[in-house]
């Protein structure tokens, strides 16, 4: 779960096709060893060593937090990103599952709670498409770099071929150009707005975002 959570933000670091290709292959191999198809959420073990009688799900954010708290973050980011199958049934029966625990004592589970605003804020996707060292990629990147956003995922893109390669996973930025050199597109729910390539620009657009 946390080496999932790490290739996300390299991704979004980066925009290295790589790293999500890693991160989806190890949420399914995550999600085939250890979900609870019964009643949700992720065990400890695999059950496959007969010398563990009980497989136990930990749900305490402490100084680790707990894998399901991860992992639910960990999917709805892929949910967002990939369309993954399931993903967001998992996320709601784990959130639904921990429903008793976050109501009696919210401070044990944080990374949880953390989950669950962004599950009820809705995670938006903003797209950066620019040559990675262009004058007007950084331009726009510092606007991104400005501003507290949260319940964003940011995609850098750089176009050519591996813009061509990251849009088999991600065929909704497939036809994303940059004519003046970078655009941003702002989106939710893989729908976006028209693309900016002006930095005033962009902060209006994350400002208008952030209040919706």
């Amino acid at each position: 779960a946390y080496l999932i959570f790490g290739l996300l933000e390299l991704f979004q670091a980066t925009g290295d096709p790589k790293w999500l290709d890693w991160a989806t292959a190890l949420q399914e191999s995550q999600d085939a060893q250890f979900w609870d198809e019964e009643d949700g959420g992720w065990f400890s073990t695999t059950g496959n060593d007969p010398t563990v009688l009980l497989r136990l799900k930990e749900d305490y954010d402490g100084a680790e937090p707990a894998a399901s708290s991860v992992s639910v973050l960990n999917l709805l980011t892929l949910s967002h990103l990939t369309s993954a199958t399931g993903a967001l049934e998992k996320v709601q029966r784990t959130l639904a599952r921990l429903g008793p625990r976050i109501g009696a004592a919210g401070r044990v589970v944080p990374m949880m709670l953390s989950a669950l605003s962004a599950w009820h804020a809705g995670l938006s996707q903003i797209v950066l498409v620019g040559s990675r060292g262009a004058e007007a990629t950084l331009a726009l990147r510092s606007v991104l770099s400005r501003h507290y956003l949260p319940f964003a995922i940011q995609v850098p893109v750089e176009p050519g071929a591996t813009q061509n390669t990251l849009a088999r996973s991600l065929p909704f930025i497939a036809s994303m150009t940059a004519p003046a050199g970078a655009a941003a597109y702002v989106c939710r729910d893989f729908t976006c707005r028209q693309p900016v390539s002006d930095p005033d620009a962009l902060t209006e657009e994350l400002t208008a975002s952030v209040r919706s």
